[in-house]
């Protein structure tokens, strides 16, 4: 009787334990398999994929783009290059809710920046402090749904970049997702007043 008492004990607890690893374990992929859904992809920046990129940002955003950048009177720049000027201004007149803040490093006057002085749907902040993430650059569309993000030098030629793009992640899960992957930079960009 008492080894009775015992073997069914050990099943009972080796079984709820099976059962809790098992609920754990189908928690974890539930979890996991959202950022298993992100596509990432890394590159080199040239001039050309800057605007390419830029554009394709742009055309897929909906709602609102967020940038940082250091947006001085670099030639190439794609804010002194007229096609960007035309999509941003493209995207305003047919969208009228949509929303485009910006911060740039340096205070230049640009013509992206004349451009869009004192448009209702943009927001620009100049100037270049004393903060030490100053290198960091990042386009982010629609509250994270996809990010162009890159770290260099002011002014650098070798400019490595990365896109995340969180579209395929199930809507559900999409702002969890893009919150936990853009954490540093919807901070930033709420720290400099831009979001």
């Amino acid at each position: 009787m008492l080894n009775d008492i015992i073997w069914w004990t050990v099943n009972v607890v080796v079984g709820a334990g099976v059962v809790l690893c098992l609920i754990v374990a189908v928690t974890i992929l539930y979890r996991g398999w959202a950022f298993l859904q992100v596509s990432t992809v890394v590159n080199w920046n040239s001039d050309e994929t800057a605007e390419s990129n830029f554009l394709t940002l742009l055309q897929d955003a909906k709602e609102s783009m967020v940038v940082h950048d250091d947006g001085n009177k670099m030639e190439g720049s794609i804010y002194q290059n007229q096609r960007v000027i035309d999509a941003v201004r493209t995207k305003l007149s047919e969208n009228p809710r949509f929303r485009f803040s910006c911060h740039f490093n340096f205070d230049d006057a640009m013509p992206f920046t004349k451009a869009f002085e004192g448009h209702p749907g943009v927001r620009i902040v100049t100037g270049r402090g004393d903060r030490p993430d100053d290198d960091v650059h990042y386009k982010i569309i629609d509250e994270g749904i996809k990010a162009h993000i890159s770290r260099h030098e002011v002014a650098s030629q070798e400019r490595r970049y990365r896109v995340i793009d969180c579209a395929r992640v199930p809507r559900r899960r999409r702002a969890h997702v893009a919150d936990v992957l853009l954490e540093p930079y919807k901070t930033h960009a709420l720290g400099i007043g831009i979001w």
